[in-house]
């Protein structure tokens, strides 16, 4: 048989190649919608996989599993009174470490293989539980048809024990003679470290249940964006987790710790970091802006602050932008007028409001680029 030349090959092996970056570039540009936006509620439903979610309406249809991620069971008892939509009476002997994946429907199957965005929510490291974030998955799962993976993790409130005897639940952990013996629940580095042990999961176990493990972006708010950007950038996950991340989406996040005003930041400070602010050591070791150096590549930084924001979070924002900059890491930054600390994440619900398509645009970007990089392999002959 005649052998090609190998110049031939490799310039075929080139086209082929950029034959494939180019589809996929042009995959990702043009979203993937199913043939028809109207209600699958007549489909089948897929088997052996989750729930859909009820009452929210998206072009997919969002199905949803849960999962425990941690290497063995913890539980909690969260003796905080209710307050409006904030539900704490059914966190009684509850599974911290826990995760819910939420996957697209088409009307035909449950897709796979889809990026995945990675939330984990704020509430000054001692309050929110991942049920409370469900909306989160509408405009990233409903509309943009990836998977979402929303987490709980330790809370460092002083008013959540471990469920051991003294607190199995709320009656018992309430008895006068319980209370000098229950445990609170978590102080830091508890909450990263099941931060990362989720993240851990996910890239272990979301091939398996709809997403690439391949394209992961972490999104956090407020507290879960110090702890996003705190996964994304300490060296503790230098060569484990860090290069696994693609990319970091932190709103309202906080960077420096020692930098924040004592007063008004003292209580949440005081019940997550053991000495609060005068723990200078401890407060640095969980800043993130104390891992970024030059010459040490960190993942892409999408940095959101809003007009009428916390105290100190416009300047953590502004600041940590300045520091990636100056050390050549790859960083975006957006200001959100009208928004405010709170409001920018009730926005995450609706897919035409501002952070949401800011955000959702940045994402795109990440998993454009990536499919345009690919490398080019050439044949001996």
């Amino acid at each position: 048989m005649k052998q090609c030349n190998p110049w031939v090959r490799r310039i075929a092996n080139v086209l082929v190649i950029a034959t494939i970056a180019i589809v996929a570039a042009f995959s990702l540009m043009c979203d993937t919608v199913p043939a028809s936006s109207a209600s699958f509620a007549n489909e089948p439903a897929p088997a052996n996989w989750g729930k859909p979610v009820v009452g929210m309406t998206a072009t997919y249809t969002i199905y949803q599993k849960d999962f425990v991620y941690g290497m063995a069971p913890f539980t909690v008892t969260d003796m905080r009174a209710d307050d409006g939509s904030k539900v704490y009476s059914d966190k009684e002997g509850y599974e911290i470490r826990s995760l819910s994946v939420y996957r697209p429907y088409d009307g035909q199957k449950l897709l796979d293989h889809r990026p995945v965005v990675f939330f984990v929510h704020g509430g000054g490291w001692t309050d929110g539980y991942k049920d409370w974030y469900q909306f989160v998955a509408r405009p990233f799962t409903g509309e943009q048809g990836w998977v979402t993976v929303v987490i709980d993790y330790r809370l460092t409130s002083d008013q959540v024990f471990i469920a051991d005897q003294y607190c199995p639940d709320r009656a018992t952990c309430g008895l006068p003679e319980n209370e000098s013996l229950r445990t609170k629940s978590a102080w830091y580095p508890d909450d990263i470290n099941d931060v990362a042990s989720a993240f851990q999961w996910v890239l272990h176990h979301i091939g398996g249940n709809g997403g690439n493990p391949n394209e992961v972006v972490l999104f956090g708010h407020s507290a879960g964006g110090h702890l996003v950007s705190l996964l994304a950038a300490s060296d503790d996950y230098e060569t484990s987790l860090r290069p696994k991340v693609e990319g970091v989406v932190s709103m309202s996040g906080a960077y420096d710790l020692n930098s924040f005003n004592h007063v008004f930041w003292g209580d949440v400070v005081s019940q997550t970091f053991q000495g609060g602010f005068s723990n200078y050591d401890l407060l640095a070791e969980a800043s993130p802006a104390t891992y970024p150096v030059s010459g040490t590549v960190l993942s892409p930084f999408y940095l959101l602050y809003s007009e009428n924001d916390l105290l100190n979070l416009t300047a953590q924002a502004l600041q940590f932008d300045n520091l990636l900059e100056s050390v050549g890491d790859n960083v975006t930054i957006s200001y959100l007028p009208g928004y405010g600390h709170y409001s920018e994440m009730e926005a995450i619900a609706h897919p035409d409001e501002q952070p949401t398509q800011l955000i959702v645009q940045w994402i795109k970007g990440i998993f454009r680029e990536k499919a345009l990089y690919l490398p080019l392999i050439y044949f001996s002959s």
